[in-house]
């Protein structure tokens, strides 16, 4: 956040140099005096627009083929009116295949590893237990160990075959 505030600052620094130089080496005249506190303004809310817009690309940019993106959010603010007309992604839902794990005892659980991503928030990752064979899921604790008993008492949701979870946990060798 703070660097965000810092590069919003030199954008506008930044800006109205350039029309300073602009209008004394270039044009050689006069400038208007709103030229420089409408470029160093207009700069700053480029840059917030191209930082809002490009979160999600960027947050995505390194993922291997590995990772898989299950769900996006779109957010609008009252603050950002552009956001009503495009919306922006603001938060994402994905999953790293190779944190699938299988047991030997229980062939169609799978177990997963979630990690909700969101812009200007922190990442949190979400254990999912994944019933390939009933086409349920259930959340799941690292500290409670795979037993019938474990899997009996855990609140199961319904997933479709088509959901993008189902699919990325287990439809896959």
């Amino acid at each position: 956040m703070l660097f965000i505030l810092l590069g919003t600052f030199v954008a506008g620094v930044g800006a109205a140099g350039f029309i300073i130089l602009f209008y004394k080496i270039i044009l050689k005249r006069p400038r208007p005096k709103a030229a420089v506190p409408l470029a160093a303004g207009s700069a700053m809310i480029l840059l917030q627009i191209v930082l809002d817009y490009g979160w999600y690309a960027r947050a995505t940019a390194d993922f291997d083929d590995n990772v898989v993106i299950l769900r996006t959010a779109e957010g609008t603010s009252m603050l950002q009116p552009l956001s009503f007309i495009v919306p922006r992604t603001d938060r994402f839902l994905a999953i790293d295949k190779a944190t699938i794990k299988k047991n030997d005892d229980y062939p169609g659980i799978r177990l997963a590893t979630l990690f909700q991503a969101e812009k200007d928030g922190p990442t949190t990752t979400i254990l999912q237990m994944i019933d390939c064979i009933g086409g349920k899921r259930a959340d799941w604790s690292a500290n409670e160990p795979l037993t019938e008993d474990a899997i009996g008492k855990a609140n199961w949701f319904d997933i479709d075959g088509t959901d993008p979870l189902f699919d990325a946990v287990c439809n896959q060798p």
